[in-house]
């Protein structure tokens, strides 16, 4: 505990010898009259007279520590609990602007039929709200990536993230550049829990064969496991469903990255949510698979004792100042 202790201005910490001065002045006042001689030794009135001195004492130590700037030093935590290390990977690409009927998404009728983006930031913060054990990072992506929060359980930290993602998508669906981002994330971490890229999107993309062998090696070496919720419109092809004869990456590209993503060799798990409450149920099941035993560290924030210290200062004072009030200041015969 007293290596968490800090101070701002170490050499304030020089007056706490003026600490001592109650012992030497005490401020009570002393009656001299010759029938005291007679009186019997008060062993209470000597108690009270050393504690106020000790009141007097800590008053001073007190204003000093706070002069001195006692605060508690950045700290970690260790964790136990059962949950998750889940980054989530969402798709912003212009595409994510239609509803689930393939319709772009006016004002007017936002409300009634919410994009596929409004829908999977309301879903994703309510899996988060109830996913208290878990820790919980975000990376958004379009052409490129762009790394919004690391892993942490502050609901109201995550809850600004998803916030921050309201802007309308832009831009292509750069699968790979969003993985890869997630993955690099765990990199050089020890794993203390298990691990889930969980990736949101309505799209596939082709990822040629060197990006392919590199990904298969990231996700090998970081032990992470992946999730795919495929955002389907009306009109958009089923990942399930293989496609025509003729049809190769580029006609189905979400069918051929569902297949690209089986061989990775680590558990993958793949639902298509045709509305919202599709969305919520693959969500919820996402939640019952990785419910897992996790260990992890918590940074503790720098947490400032001066008020209190000028506080408990305040109230001794206080003390004596009620104690002096009480005191006689002449001797009636």
């Amino acid at each position: 505990m007293i290596n968490a202790l800090g101070f701002d201005t170490p050499a304030a910490l020089w007056l706490l010898v003026l600490g001592l001065l109650p012992l030497w002045r005490h401020g009570q006042s002393v009656l001299r009259h010759p029938a005291m001689l007679l009186m019997p030794e008060d062993r209470w009135s000597r108690a009270l007279s050393w504690a106020l001195r000790l009141i007097g004492m800590l008053c001073v130590v007190a204003l000093v520590l706070g002069m001195a700037g006692l605060h508690l030093r950045q700290s970690e935590v260790e964790r136990v609990g059962h949950g998750a290390h889940i980054m989530v990977v969402l798709d912003r690409s212009a595409s994510m602007n239609d509803d689930f009927a393939g319709k772009y998404i006016q004002s007017t009728d936002a409300v009634q039929n919410p994009s596929k983006l409004k829908a999977a930031r309301e879903v994703l913060a309510k899996f988060i709200e109830s996913r208290q054990q878990d820790l919980v990072g975000l990376i958004t992506f379009s052409t490129s990536p762009v790394f919004v929060l690391p892993l942490t359980h502050d609901q109201v930290a995550l809850k600004a993230a998803l916030d921050s993602a309201e802007a309308q998508g832009m831009g292509f669906t750069a699968v790979a550049r969003g993985l890869g981002m997630a993955l690099d994330y765990f990199k050089g971490k020890p794993v203390t829990g298990a691990r889930l890229i969980l990736l949101v999107s309505d799209g596939g993309a082709h990822i040629d064969s060197q990006t392919q062998d590199r990904i298969r090696s990231w996700f090998a070496s970081e032990h992470a496991a992946l999730a795919w919720i495929y955002i389907r419109g009306t009109n958009s092809p089923s990942i399930f469903v293989q496609p025509g004869e003729g049809d190769d990456a580029a006609s189905a590209p979400e069918y051929f990255l569902h297949e690209y993503f089986k061989t990775l060799g680590v558990p993958y798990q793949a639902y298509e949510a045709e509305n919202p409450r599709a969305l919520e149920a693959a969500l919820r099941d996402v939640g019952k698979m990785h419910n897992l035993p996790s260990h992890y560290f918590e940074k503790q924030p720098r947490r400032d004792l001066a008020g209190i210290c000028y506080a408990a200062a305040l109230l001794l004072l206080a003390l004596l100042y009620g104690a002096k009030r009480m005191e006689i200041s002449q001797w009636h015969a």
